[in-house]
Protein backbone atom coordinates (compact mmCIF):
# COMPACT_ATOMS: atom_id res chain seq x y z
CA UNK A 1 0.00 0.00 0.00
CA UNK A 2 1.45 3.21 -1.36
CA UNK A 3 0.69 6.88 0.05
CA UNK A 4 -2.79 8.38 -0.46
CA UNK A 5 -2.79 11.57 -2.65
CA UNK A 6 -5.71 14.27 -2.73
CA UNK A 7 -8.22 13.63 -6.19
CA UNK A 8 -10.37 16.51 -4.51
CA UNK A 9 -11.03 19.01 -1.95
CA UNK A 10 -14.46 20.15 -0.86
CA UNK A 11 -16.41 22.03 1.54
CA UNK A 12 -19.99 20.19 1.81
CA UNK A 13 -19.38 16.47 3.45
CA UNK A 14 -22.80 15.59 1.19
CA UNK A 15 -20.64 16.34 -2.17
CA UNK A 16 -17.68 14.30 -0.88
CA UNK A 17 -19.74 11.44 0.10
CA UNK A 18 -21.51 10.98 -3.51
CA UNK A 19 -18.24 10.98 -5.04
CA UNK A 20 -16.88 8.72 -2.33
CA UNK A 21 -19.72 6.11 -3.01
CA UNK A 22 -19.08 6.78 -6.72
CA UNK A 23 -15.52 5.46 -6.61
CA UNK A 24 -16.32 2.77 -3.85
CA UNK A 25 -18.36 1.47 -6.59
CA UNK A 26 -16.07 1.41 -9.30
CA UNK A 27 -13.73 -0.65 -6.93
CA UNK A 28 -11.21 2.03 -5.44
CA UNK A 29 -10.70 2.16 -1.51
CA UNK A 30 -11.42 5.86 -0.64
CA UNK A 31 -10.53 7.84 2.70
CA UNK A 32 -12.04 11.69 3.45
CA UNK A 33 -9.59 13.48 5.11
CA UNK A 34 -11.50 15.25 7.73
CA UNK A 35 -14.92 14.61 6.68
CA UNK A 36 -15.39 13.90 10.54
CA UNK A 37 -14.79 17.55 11.71
CA UNK A 38 -16.51 19.00 9.17
CA UNK A 39 -20.53 17.50 9.63
CA UNK A 40 -21.91 20.95 8.86
CA UNK A 41 -24.02 21.53 5.47
CA UNK A 42 -23.92 25.58 5.98
CA UNK A 43 -19.77 25.02 5.16
CA UNK A 44 -17.10 23.31 6.77
CA UNK A 45 -14.33 24.82 8.97
CA UNK A 46 -11.48 22.55 7.09
CA UNK A 47 -11.81 21.12 3.57
CA UNK A 48 -12.68 17.56 3.28
CA UNK A 49 -10.17 15.49 1.28
CA UNK A 50 -11.02 12.71 -1.04
CA UNK A 51 -7.92 10.81 -1.10
CA UNK A 52 -7.00 7.59 -3.23
CA UNK A 53 -3.85 5.12 -3.37
CA UNK A 54 -1.38 6.98 -5.59
CA UNK A 55 -1.37 3.94 -7.82
CA UNK A 56 -5.20 4.49 -8.33
CA UNK A 57 -5.10 8.25 -8.49
CA UNK A 58 -5.10 8.48 -12.40
CA UNK A 59 -7.98 5.95 -12.39
CA UNK A 60 -10.03 8.28 -10.04
CA UNK A 61 -8.99 11.07 -10.93
CA UNK A 62 -10.78 10.16 -15.03
CA UNK A 63 -13.72 8.95 -13.18
CA UNK A 64 -14.76 11.93 -11.44
CA UNK A 65 -13.57 14.19 -14.39
CA UNK A 66 -15.52 12.10 -16.72
CA UNK A 67 -18.87 13.02 -14.10
CA UNK A 68 -18.57 16.39 -13.80
CA UNK A 69 -16.51 17.95 -15.99
CA UNK A 70 -16.69 21.06 -14.68
CA UNK A 71 -15.51 20.81 -10.82
CA UNK A 72 -12.08 20.19 -12.82
CA UNK A 73 -11.62 23.56 -14.33
CA UNK A 74 -9.36 24.73 -16.96
CA UNK A 75 -6.49 26.05 -17.18
CA UNK A 76 -7.70 28.95 -19.67
CA UNK A 77 -10.64 30.04 -16.99
CA UNK A 78 -7.93 29.98 -14.29
CA UNK A 79 -5.45 32.55 -15.86
CA UNK A 80 -9.38 34.65 -16.84
CA UNK A 81 -9.72 34.83 -13.07
CA UNK A 82 -6.05 35.60 -12.12
CA UNK A 83 -6.56 38.33 -14.69
CA UNK A 84 -9.96 39.97 -13.15
CA UNK A 85 -8.73 39.72 -9.70
CA UNK A 86 -5.42 41.60 -10.79
CA UNK A 87 -7.01 44.18 -12.63
CA UNK A 88 -9.64 45.03 -9.70
CA UNK A 89 -6.85 45.31 -7.56
CA UNK A 90 -5.02 47.73 -9.21
CA UNK A 91 -8.20 49.65 -10.02
CA UNK A 92 -8.79 49.38 -6.47
CA UNK A 93 -5.68 50.92 -5.41
CA UNK A 94 -5.57 53.27 -8.69
CA UNK A 95 -8.78 55.54 -7.87
CA UNK A 96 -8.37 55.06 -3.88
CA UNK A 97 -5.21 56.33 -3.53
CA UNK A 98 -5.74 59.89 -5.46
CA UNK A 99 -9.55 59.47 -3.71
CA UNK A 100 -8.19 59.72 -0.63
CA UNK A 101 -5.58 62.18 -1.09
CA UNK A 102 -8.01 64.60 -2.80
CA UNK A 103 -10.80 63.84 0.27
CA UNK A 104 -7.78 64.92 2.91
CA UNK A 105 -7.31 68.66 1.12
CA UNK A 106 -10.28 69.54 0.30
CA UNK A 107 -12.35 68.76 3.39
CA UNK A 108 -11.63 71.03 6.30
CA UNK A 109 -10.11 70.13 9.56
CA UNK A 110 -13.15 68.77 11.15
CA UNK A 111 -11.81 68.28 15.18
CA UNK A 112 -13.94 66.12 17.20
CA UNK A 113 -14.89 66.32 20.72
CA UNK A 114 -12.14 66.84 23.52
CA UNK A 115 -10.65 62.90 24.62
CA UNK A 116 -9.44 63.03 27.71
CA UNK A 117 -5.81 61.34 27.91
CA UNK A 118 -5.35 58.31 29.44
CA UNK A 119 -3.41 58.13 33.05
CA UNK A 120 -0.07 58.36 32.22
CA UNK A 121 1.11 56.09 35.16
CA UNK A 122 4.62 58.24 35.48
CA UNK A 123 4.84 58.41 31.53
CA UNK A 124 5.30 62.68 31.61
CA UNK A 125 6.06 62.25 27.78
CA UNK A 126 2.49 61.04 27.25
CA UNK A 127 0.92 63.24 29.81
CA UNK A 128 -0.42 66.12 27.25
CA UNK A 129 -3.92 66.51 28.86
CA UNK A 130 -6.63 65.99 26.41
CA UNK A 131 -6.40 65.34 22.50
CA UNK A 132 -8.64 66.94 20.14
CA UNK A 133 -8.23 64.17 17.10
CA UNK A 134 -8.78 65.20 13.20
CA UNK A 135 -11.58 63.05 12.14
CA UNK A 136 -10.93 64.14 8.26
CA UNK A 137 -8.43 61.43 8.43
CA UNK A 138 -10.71 58.81 8.66
CA UNK A 139 -13.00 60.45 6.56
CA UNK A 140 -10.63 60.53 3.88
CA UNK A 141 -10.16 56.98 4.24
CA UNK A 142 -13.93 56.34 4.40
CA UNK A 143 -13.69 58.52 0.70
CA UNK A 144 -10.74 55.99 -0.70
CA UNK A 145 -11.76 52.83 0.67
CA UNK A 146 -15.87 53.89 -1.05
CA UNK A 147 -14.02 54.79 -5.04
CA UNK A 148 -11.69 51.50 -4.87
CA UNK A 149 -14.96 49.60 -4.14
CA UNK A 150 -16.79 50.95 -6.82
CA UNK A 151 -14.21 51.16 -9.23
CA UNK A 152 -13.09 47.51 -8.36
CA UNK A 153 -16.98 46.73 -8.81
CA UNK A 154 -16.75 48.39 -12.69
CA UNK A 155 -13.48 46.71 -13.61
CA UNK A 156 -14.76 43.24 -12.34
CA UNK A 157 -18.30 43.80 -14.49
CA UNK A 158 -16.57 44.81 -17.48
CA UNK A 159 -14.06 41.54 -17.35
CA UNK A 160 -16.80 38.81 -17.58
CA UNK A 161 -17.80 37.55 -20.28
CA UNK A 162 -21.07 38.08 -20.86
Amino acid sequence: MGYLKTVLSYDRPSEAEVDKSLLESRGIAVCLLNAETTRNELGAPFYIQLQVNEGDFEMAWNVLRETNPKRFGSPFRVAEIDRAVKRSALFFIGAAMPAGLIAFWLLPPIRGGSMHAAPTRGWPVLAHGSMTPDVRLVAAILVAVLVGVGSATVAARKSRPV
